[in-house]
């Protein structure tokens, strides 16, 4: 398992010309690959719910995009941007690759629904620098941009993160008019022998871990430092005509406040996690939390705004191994027989086999079940544990762990 890591540091260099020929470079890539995109209909299934668990299908035609990969299209097109081109020819195969890449985007959320049928634009100024235009030494980067005539150089030992990565690879750069972004990755040995599911709550992640049952990630201290912070920001807001810049200052200034405390939370929520369930792989649903807020009330949709769990799955994942499921049906499928379970007052029960659980626990059961690549109706009866929680891991301070006795229901806490 290779484990990615990247860090901003800022520069002085003059790269305007640099950036501005990139850009221009990448887009002439993007509208070559565009107009060479073979569009083919494709009938899609869709439905909608018509209740009692009952949903409506129908039909609609879709143009799908196939973007053109041919050895010989992308050597055409190399060529073309080859021409008149001032700067290494890496360069060149960096802007191709970076013009696939952000077609590749595109073309995701377009099948999504987030996108329309239209070309993407590049707006912002940044080279993406391949490792072959790089000559590394020690803490000691040179940059390429025109063989033999100029360079760029970079040295990060004086940088805050420079003993975190003591001895890990150099990766990719990416320069921007004032930073420039350093990548640096490691191959780690992973046996993955245990996954546990996470469930994904408002308030609380429910883990279930093979060995070490069910416990709860409390997480309504991040709520409550984002509605604190709501409070005073809207306060603000509902008086900000009388005084704009004074209180355009102070708004910056809890913005900025809210912002970093939740950075903070959500660190040290992660160094917690991966030290509290080490060498194992974390399986959580892949939520769309845009498709949540359409149906939702104004008040339930503010809370699910708190809710990051996107920002600690992309934390957790510089640490941990991280795999995804369909999130359909966890909290509802009975995991001894497959049938739909009813819900009363946060238990679930299932009246063809008699199966009781509840709900949350069920959610983080079957997410397991599934990232062990098991069908929901799979499970055994014996495999599930007690209905009560194993514990609840909250977060106290950073280097605090809460450890979780199963057999006695008690909490060991470890000082670090």
């Amino acid at each position: 398992m290779k484990i990615v890591l990247t860090y901003k540091m800022t520069h002085d260099w003059n790269v305007e010309e640099l950036l501005t020929a990139y850009r221009r470079i990448l887009q002439r890539a993007i509208d070559e690959i565009w107009e060479n995109t073979t569009w083919k209909e494709k009938k899609v299934k869709h439905r909608y719910s018509i209740g009692n668990g009952k949903y409506k299908y129908y039909e609609t035609t879709r143009l799908i995009p196939y973007f053109p990969k041919s050895s010989e299209f992308k050597r055409e097109l190399r060529n073309k941007l080859l021409k008149n081109w001032p700067f290494a020819k890496h360069y060149v195969d960096s802007a191709i690759k970076t013009a696939y890449s952000i077609l590749e985007s595109w073309r995701q959320n377009y099948l999504k629904g987030r996108r329309k049928r239209r070309k993407p634009v590049v707006k912002r100024k940044f080279v993406r620098v391949k490792t072959t235009l790089m000559k590394v030494e020690g803490s000691k980067i040179r940059i390429t941009v025109k063989p033999r005539e100029e360079y760029l150089e970079l040295d990060y030992s004086g940088e805050w993160f420079y003993e975190r990565i003591a001895g890990w690879k150099v990766g990719e750069l990416i320069i921007r008019e004032r930073d420039v972004y350093l990548t640096f990755s490691k191959e780690l040995e992973f046996n993955g022998r245990i996954k546990l599911g996470i469930d994904s709550n408002l308030m609380s992640f429910d883990v279930y871990h093979p060995e070490k049952g069910w416990i709860k990630v409390d997480l309504s201290e991040l709520h409550r430092i984002a509605e604190t912070y709501d409070g005073i920001i809207d306060k603000l807001k509902s008086i900000q005509r009388k005084a704009p810049k004074r209180i355009g200052m102070l708004l910056r200034k809890y913005y900025a406040r809210r912002r970093n405390r939740i950075e903070d939370f959500l660190n040290k929520l992660a160094v917690q996690l991966s030290r509290e369930f080490p060498d194992t792989v974390f399986v959580f649903e892949d939520l769309n939390k845009f498709k949540m807020l359409e149906n939702g009330s104004r008040k339930f949709n503010r809370k699910l705004s708190h809710s990051t769990w996107g920002k600690i799955v992309r934390k957790l994942s510089y640490r941990v191994p991280i795999e995804f499921v369909n999130p359909a049906g966890t909290s509802s499928t009975c995991p001894v027989c497959g049938s739909r379970l009813e819900s009363r007052n946060g238990l679930v029960e299932c009246f063809n086999c008699r199966f009781k659980a509840d709900r949350q626990f069920l959610g983080a059961f079957n997410v397991f079940v599934r990232g062990v690549g098991v069908a929901l109706s799979g499970g055994e009866a014996r495999d599930l544990l007690s209905n009560e929680p194993g514990g609840e891991l909250r977060l106290m301070s950073p280097k605090s762990v809460v450890r979780v006795d199963l057999n006695g229901r008690t909490f060991i806490h470890v000082p670090p």
